[in-house]
């Protein structure tokens, strides 16, 4: 099935606060954590980058970069705040994570 984003929920993900902050750390594996647990309970999460955490990257990698580990898709960038959105891709990031356990 294709990933469909809700263009309404997308136009009002864009007008409430960003959910969530990436600062000088860049995208940790704490950044990423809180990420796929937005993404599970909104689906659409806005995402605001700090000026200090852009330093030699720009903010659409550091955007692509939060994507490719979450396994959600990009939506767009405003500013320095982005809107990310839930994909079907998450289920099977959340799969291979899981450790395999033994009999």
């Amino acid at each position: 099935m294709k990933d469909v984003k809700d263009q309404k929920k997308i136009q009002i993900t864009w007008q409430d606060p960003s959910m969530m902050q990436i600062g000088k750390g860049g995208v940790s594996t704490n950044i990423v954590e809180e990420a796929k647990r937005l993404l599970k309970r909104h689906h659409y999460i806005k995402v605001r980058i700090l000026r200090n955490a852009i330093g030699d990257s720009n903010k659409h990698d550091i955007m692509e970069l939060l994507c490719q580990k979450t396994g959600a898709k990009l939506d767009g960038i405003r500013g320095n705040t982005g809107v990310i959105y839930k994909t079907r891709q998450m289920r099977s990031l959340k799969k291979q994570s899981k450790p395999a356990t033994q009999r």
